[in-house]
């Protein structure tokens, strides 16, 4: 059994995967976290920014790999969700093109052929010891020899430490894409949106809107989607294409 970790970038995927080697040492997918290795064999789960495969020119492997939804069946699917204008306006720049991982990646949690299946959001991830130990539990990952699974006590113990560690990490591994933004208020849910006027929150809204089925866009209801959205003008559309 195989579990399957899908999340658009900077959804606090480095985030798992820096406790996932912490506590159990075993290596995860993508740049060296805090075991070395760049081998796809002996991996505590697999990952991918882009489950459908819907953002063009990407290489189509590693954690942009695309994955086939009926293939699921037998193995454990973990969804993380970001709230979407922070993806859009961090990620994605604002453009379409790049934010469709984010609706892609609901669309395949959402047809992934597997009773096993769990959301888990970012927001709860970065601030609650309990869920993350409850997504470690769900995961079942095999702790390498000299680890044993972490109860929720150490955890919560080990806590802010990690979650230091992790920020300063991140600022050096992704130096290029600029860094951790929050790492002073890393509970600033809504930092990057700020910058969002009217018109972009509305597009990325109705983009999302449009691509979901009302039980794929429910998953985002935490987020406080608009009531209604106004109908998109021809220039709306023109824009949308890019």
């Amino acid at each position: 059994m195989v579990t399957y970790v899908v999340s658009a970038p900077r959804s606090g995927m480095n985030w798992v995967r820096y406790c996932v080697e912490h506590f159990y040492g075993q290596r995860t997918q993508g740049k060296t976290s805090l075991i070395e290795g760049d081998g796809q064999e002996g991996l505590a789960f697999r990952r991918s920014h882009d489950a459908l495969g819907y953002v063009k020119g990407r290489k189509g492997r590693g954690a942009w790999q695309a994955l086939d939804p009926d293939a699921m069946q037998g193995h454990r699917v973990v969804l993380i969700l970001r709230d979407p204008l922070e993806t859009y306006a961090r990620m994605a720049k604002r453009a379409l093109h790049r934010f469709k991982c984010y609706s892609g990646n609901i669309q395949f949690y959402a047809r992934a052929n597997t009773v096993n299946k769990r959301v888990y959001y970012y927001n709860d991830l970065v601030s609650s010891p309990d869920v993350m130990a409850d997504l470690l539990e769900f995961m079942d990952i095999t702790p390498a020899d000299g680890y044993c699974k972490p109860t929720l006590v150490r955890i919560a113990t080990e806590w802010d430490q990690l979650g230091a560690n992790s920020r300063q990490q991140y600022d050096v591994k992704q130096a290029v894409g600029g860094g951790s933004k929050t790492k002073d208020a890393p509970q600033d849910f809504t930092f990057h949106q700020r910058a969002l006027c009217d018109w972009n929150r509305s597009r990325a809204w109705r983009h999302l809107r449009d691509s979901l089925s009302d039980e794929e866009f429910a998953l985002l209801d935490r987020f406080n989607p608009p009531a209604t959205l106004a109908p998109p003008t021809i220039w709306d559309r023109i824009t949308d294409l890019y």
